[in-house]
């Protein structure tokens, strides 16, 4: 918006009448970096000459700027940076940062002291976290938690600093380093932790300000979803892991393939290549990535249909129903299907549990990819559209914009349903840098 009031000749108004400006404020300074760095580096040039402001004063601020190295090192490198944006020197002692404080007494972790009286607070699942505020904060466990999870002193200066953000849980968790300067087991020190940063929240709040003794923030890190692998069976005795493994663990007669699924409904499909077996001349169903279609001459790409709520019929006339439009052709006025799509309707095989076609093994209909329509609910496609990414997804090939959707919907959900949380407690509030991402989202 500056740039464009810059450039404007109906703006000169009010760029004239901001003549000898005294102050320009960038905020999130920590995205300012690389070509658009630049851009704004000159535009802030551009603006001192054009409104003839020779004492601009420039402030910028960031939560997030911030270099490695002491507290002085990093003053030192984001005032060079400031001076970089800004066309102005920045001198490191006019970088202001924040200023810590304990809320507990300062405790030597070390001390065996403290560790009796620490083992001895958490050892005892009846004993409750103090509720007031006076109490808490001169509990053992608060003061060894607000040095694990909250501030530490910066071996230099001396200074306050925070603490790196760590686990809760898990072998270089907080509860297994608890665990052993206390000798009680790492789940009842994961649930004391617990349970005391709930308090700190709740219950025990500063007398004189009615903030948390703690404010913490649980971060939950979701990683994005990997291949399903199924065996071939009808879907109520289906094995399901997505652990990739050739077989079912202990059980080597029944076959784990890959699952993708539909785009539009979430038909699921297993992604197969299938060859003729030499000794029985009956075909056999192996594993196959989705993207993967150069194959050996005598192997050949597809997809297995299952489904016990919607099979494939067998009747031609349910078939033409089931049909995309662009299949048929009216022939002595009924349809049938046209000449050039024969070669790709679904075949009707029966599917061990271990791959191989057997007359005991489970109804499946095979489609050679490339996937041309959802069986389950008709979608199609153009027979030039020869990539399936488009059509047919795993868990691991999702977009990061729709698993947000998919996420958010489940958390709004879960929090309508909870009857004791309050009206205004029932929110979700999601951050996105992106402004198509934004737009997707806000429905």
């Amino acid at each position: 918006m500056l740039e464009l009031l810059l450039t404007r000749p109906y703006e000169k108004g009010l760029v004239r009448a901001a003549s000898g400006l005294k102050f320009l404020v960038l905020d999130e300074l920590h995205t300012y970096r690389g070509r658009q760095g630049a851009d704004v580096a000159f535009l802030v040039r551009r603006t001192r000459d054009s409104v003839s402001a020779e004492n601009l004063q420039c402030v910028g601020t960031s939560a997030t700027l911030a270099g490695t190295g002491t507290w002085e090192e990093q003053r030192t490198e984001v005032a060079r940076v400031a001076s970089l944006l800004f066309g102005a020197p920045v001198d490191p002692k006019h970088i202001i940062g924040e200023t810590l404080r304990r809320r507990t007494p300062d405790r030597d972790l070390a001390d065996p002291a403290f560790a009796t009286e620490l083992r001895r607070r958490v050892d005892d699942p009846r004993t409750p976290p103090p509720g007031d505020y006076a109490s808490f904060v001169n509990d053992p466990l608060s003061a060894w938690i607000e040095s694990t999870f909250g501030i530490t002193t910066e071996a230099a200066t001396g200074r306050l600093v925070r603490t790196p953000p760590q686990s809760l849980s898990g072998p270089e968790g907080a509860a297994r380093r608890l665990s052993e300067l206390t000798g009680v087991a790492a789940d009842r020190c994961g649930d004391a932790i617990a349970q005391q940063l709930l308090v700190s929240y709740h219950s025990a709040l500063d007398p004189e300000t009615g903030f948390p003794a703690f404010a913490f923030r649980l971060h939950q890190f979701i990683s994005r979803g990997d291949i399903v692998y199924a065996t071939p069976e009808p879907e109520a005795e289906r094995h399901l892991t997505v652990r990739g493994q050739q077989f079912v663990p202990g059980d080597r007669q029944r076959l784990l393939l890959p699952l993708v699924f539909c785009r539009e409904c979430g038909q699921e499909y297993y992604c197969v290549r299938m060859r003729q077996s030499d000794q029985t001349r009956t075909r056999v169903f192996t594993p196959r990535e989705l993207s993967d279609r150069l194959l050996d001459e005598d192997d050949e790409a597809g997809f297995l249909y299952v489904s016990m709520k919607e099979p494939w019929p067998g009747d031609p006339v349910r078939v033409a129903e089931r049909l995309p439009e662009d299949w048929l052709e009216d022939f002595r006025g009924a349809s049938r299907v046209r000449a050039d799509r024969r070669d790709y309707l679904p075949r009707p095989v029966r599917v061990a549990p271990d791959g191989t076609e057997s007359e005991s093994g489970v109804d499946a209909h095979y489609v050679p990819a490339p996937f041309r329509f959802c069986l389950s609910c008709g979608v199609t496609y153009g027979f030039r559209q020869t990539s399936d990414f488009a059509k047919l997804a795993s868990l691991g090939t999702e977009g990061r914009s729709s698993a947000t959707t998919v996420l958010s919907l489940a958390a709004i959900r879960y929090l309508r349903s909870v009857a004791e949380l309050p009206e205004r407690a029932r929110k979700l509030l999601s951050f996105t840098d992106n402004r198509q991402d934004a737009s997707l989202q806000a429905g």
